[in-house]
């Protein structure tokens, strides 16, 4: 059980010795390369302490000054408190420009100061938050590479029985819609040679005309007076010539400053929230974006393109965590079925600009100059936000080094449900990484307590994170801050250990859950309660499962075996759940047609998809009601034909005997104390490595049944102790008995059998 009075004085004179010897005779470590196929032996060995490189960071505000005396006393302090990381964020009220020849040399000391000490240095890539508008430089210096956006700029209104005849609209107007208020469908209004045509009919109509213009969300920026937000704007992040002017502006400089620090002691950037718009009465737009279109999908998007702006759909922002029951739209967007396809199609052409032009590029560039980029997006709490203004949390992410979430607010506190960080580490699972991170603390209403911060790193350790930053110490503060409690170090220690040992080998999980992004594309969101609710199950189960996506599986990264799907990290899949969707790509179902086949368990719960679509949404097929290869659970509930579906478990609880839990009415009985048990595993070349966390309120006595044969050892993060634990062999599988007081986390390992 994690308790401050069990760390003995000495354990943390050993813990901080073997820091000073260590990070000098270490070898360079990219953390974030290639799955790391670790045996037992060096993980035994690093575990006590882990390189640096693997280090959790604290976010290092630079408000003010912050000069030498303050960079010194500043990192004096981390160290003194366990970080072996920092992450600089420029901050308010500085004496000179963000981005100025002042700011890169104040950086370069501060790094050469954080190399004597042994510790990382990782960069904040923007001056504040959404990553992307360079301190504003767009705004001044680039202001033809500002973000673009379709916006409705003149409305006509056309009285019912009468009509338009060769309406003169100016050269700028791209396309138009009819819309009306007595519930009739959208109608599109074609534009010939800049005159339009239309009959009104028995209907009052607004006929909406839609061009393109710079629009951007405010930003946070840094030298600022108070704490609102500027109206600088964000680059045109679908351009690639307006992301390398960003790249040039920032990264190229900072590589100029640091020299070979830069991919030694400096790890890398980490971005911030991109996202294209944060208003819905607008659409994503780039000048290339009509032609890349065209070439993409094979028809001219013009006619459709007001309909993205006609009948916005409905958000629900600064929702702390989902609402339960999730709340009805304000008002149904009236799109024909055809504009719904042509959505599809539109937020699959620009989330591809938005993944390659941006995240990709610069990944590319700290790829080449051997350092990492992280980030995460905007809403991963609520992903119908974030598939209108993020595209696809999947395909964004999968493109850089470290993929992330953000946990804020207190989303994730004790007694809540949020299980939105499986997102990044399903996408870090997925595509081969080793790392997922997790920006934590920030704007959290409560301040936690050490014992509550562990339970928040615990959460999302369990549920796939394995890197984290701790938000939030301004420079040279002498203000209260959570970290300055004493037990931040036994924390850190605890944190760097646990991590370092669950990023070692590959995930373990056996499940893979399909995530309709093309579904939320088409605006319909009914199926996202439903997706919390079976994530939910299935941990409540004691299933692991990592999401999937379409592009998974068309560039091939899920490959298909006999009865499994292998991903980029060599995991392997043997059931597959497709949530409730409207349509899944050709691509993909071939994959799972293939996947059934060759013995994979595929279950539908919930209802199943409608359609097939391969280049465009507007050419789809039916979906095949003659395969017969699954299983299917309409209801959403945990029931006999969903248990049927699932694999061998890699644990299960024994005792007491566990309640399946039926339902009636759609209700759960009182959850009993392992309800609240999860886990998570990696699999060593010779070792499974398990994660168990009691998340809930009640201490917890039962034995868990693991699959795996082998000599069981307890791995004690706070001390970097490795004891030997009591077990049974019986049928090639090891029991073991635990007693598990509230939010207490245990890590052990199942060495293989000679």
């Amino acid at each position: 059980m994690f308790r401050m009075e069990k760390i003995t004085f000495l354990a943390f004179i050993v813990y901080f010795a073997s820091l000073s010897l260590s990070f000098t005779a270490q070898a360079q470590i990219k953390s974030w390369e290639g799955i790391f196929q670790t045996p037992l032996a060096t993980a035994q060995k690093n575990f006590a302490t882990p390189p640096a490189e693997f280090a959790s960071h604290v976010i290092w505000g630079w408000d003010g000054n912050v000069d030498l005396k303050v960079i010194r006393a500043d990192l004096d302090t981390f160290y003194n408190r366990g970080f072996r990381a920092i992450i600089i964020e420029a901050g308010n009220n500085m004496p000179s420009e963000y981005l100025s020849d002042d700011w890169f040399k104040r950086v370069a000391t501060a790094v050469q100061e954080a190399k004597k000490r042994g510790m990382k240095v990782w960069i904040i890539d923007e001056g504040k938050f959404p990553s992307g508008f360079a301190g504003g430089k767009f705004s001044r210096e680039r202001p033809d590479l500002r973000m673009q956006a379709l916006v409705v700029c003149d409305t006509l209104y056309i009285a019912a029985e009468t009509s338009l005849n060769n309406h003169a609209v100016e050269s700028y107007v791209i396309s138009a819609v009819a819309i009306n208020d007595a519930g009739q469908p959208n109608r599109t209004v074609e534009i010939t040679d800049h005159q339009i045509n239309f009959n009104a009919g028995e209907h009052d109509w607004q006929i909406l005309l839609v061009r393109s213009d710079f629009r951007s969300p405010s930003v946070a920026s840094v030298n600022r007076s108070g704490m609102s937000r500027e109206r600088y704007s964000l680059s045109d992040y679908l351009n690639p010539v307006a992301i390398r002017q960003f790249i040039d502006w920032t990264h190229e400089q900072y590589k100029k400053y640091l020299g070979k620090e830069l991919g030694t002691t400096v790890l890398g950037f980490r971005g911030d929230e991109s996202a294209i718009t944060q208003t819905s009465i607008y659409a994503p737009w780039t000048p290339a974006i009509a032609d890349i279109f065209k070439q993409k999908k094979g028809y001219d998007p013009a006619p459709y393109l007001a309909s993205l702006v006609a009948r916005p759909s409905p958000h629900y922002y600064f929702l702390k965590t989902p609402p339960d029951p999730f709340p009805a739209p304000m008002y149904v967007p009236l799109r024909t079925e055809q504009e719904k396809r042509f959505m599809a199609d539109y937020w699959d052409v620009w989330s591809e600009l938005f993944a390659v032009n941006f995240f990709k590029q610069e990944a590319d560039w700290c790829a080449a100059n051997g350092v990492a980029f992280i980030t995460h997006l905007d809403n991963e709490h609520n992903m119908p936000v974030l598939a209108r203004t993020g595209g696809s949390l999947f395909r964004n992410l999968s493109k850089i080094q470290i993929p992330g979430v953000d946990a804020i607010w207190n989303q994730i506190w004790p007694g809540r449900v949020n299980d939105f960080p499986k997102l990044a580490s399903s996408v870090a699972h997925v595509y081969g990484k080793p790392r997922s991170f997790s920006e934590t603390f920030a704007a959290y209403d409560s301040v936690p307590t050490i014992p509550q911060a562990k339970y928040i790193v615990d959460y999302q350790i369990v549920r796939g994170i394995n890197y984290f930053e701790f938000m939030f110490w301004p420079a040279g503060s002498t203000r209260p801050n959570w970290m300055k409690a004493p037990g931040m170090n036994a924390l850190n220690a605890h944190t760097n250990r646990a991590t370092y040992l669950m990023a070692q080998g590959v995930p373990g999980a056996r499940i893979a859950m399909y995530y309709p992004t093309s579904t939320l594309w088409m605006g319909n969101y009914t199926g996202f309660p439903h997706i919390l609710s079976i994530t939910a199950s299935l941990l409540q189960h004691q299933y692991d499962f990592d999401y999937v996506n379409d592009d998974a599986f068309i560039e091939g990264t899920l490959s298909v075996g006999q009865g499994y799907l292998k991903n980029s990290s060599g995991q392997k899949y043997h059931t597959l759940i497709i949530p409730s969707a409207d349509v899944i790509s050709e691509s993909a179902w071939e994959k799972i047609e293939e996947f059934a086949q060759r013995g994979g368990k595929v279950l539908f719960w919930g209802k199943k998809p409608d359609m097939l679509v391969g280049k465009s949404f507007m050419n789809p097929i039916p979906f095949p009601v003659d395969f017969v290869q699954c299983l299917a659970e309409p209801s959403g509930l945990w029931t006999q034909t969903v248990e049927a579906a699932m694999p061998a478990p890699e644990m299960r609880i024994q005792q007491p005997p566990r309640p399946r839990r039926p339902q009636v009415n759609g209700e759960l009985p009182p959850a009993t104390p392992t309800d609240f048990i999860r886990y998570t595993r990696r699999i060593l070349p010779d070792a499974d490595v398990y994660f168990l966390f009691n998340e809930g309120e009640q201490a917890c006595t039962f034995t868990a049944e693991f699959d795996k044969a082998g000599e069981v050892k307890a791995w004690n993060s706070v001390t970097g102790d490795i004891t030997d634990v009591p077990f049974k062999v019986a049928n090639n599988k090891v029991t073991v008995n635990f007693e598990m007081a509230a939010w207490e986390s245990r890590i052990i390992t199942i060495h293989n059998r000679e």
